[in-house]
């Protein structure tokens, strides 16, 4: 948090997490026409590390001694990072025979405002 001035307020949060541990299928196989996924050891892969950068500008305002008014303007994951939410595997569509894993991300940047009275 920077403090710009009496009426303008900076902010920054940065967040990393190191990707949880997942067993991902190793191979896969066909019994009576279904694929069935081969697994190894448990929790033998990791997910992708999750980081983002979120931003905040805030505007002070008092209107009297017993009023104070507030705007925010907030920017989730600034730098629009794709982070991983899930990942499932399917078919290549070229080749049957070889599994593809799909990244499934969500938010990649998600802005707000706030608007706050106080008395």
């Amino acid at each position: 948090t920077y403090k710009l001035n009496n009426k303008v307020l900076l902010s920054g949060n940065f967040i990393y997490y190191t990707g949880n541990a997942v067993t991902f299928p190793v191979g896969n196989y066909y019994l009576n026409g279904q694929s069935v996924s081969l697994y190894s050891d448990r929790n033998n892969q990791r997910m992708p590390a999750y980081h983002r950068l979120d931003l905040s500008l805030t505007w002070y305002r008092r209107r009297t001694t017993e009023q104070e008014r507030s705007c925010n303007f907030s920017l989730y994951n600034a730098y629009g990072r794709e982070n991983p939410y899930t990942i499932t595997f399917r078919a290549n569509a070229d080749d049957p025979t070889r599994t593809e894993a799909v990244q499934t991300t969500l938010f990649r940047w998600v802005p707000s405002a706030t608007y706050n009275i106080k008395f």
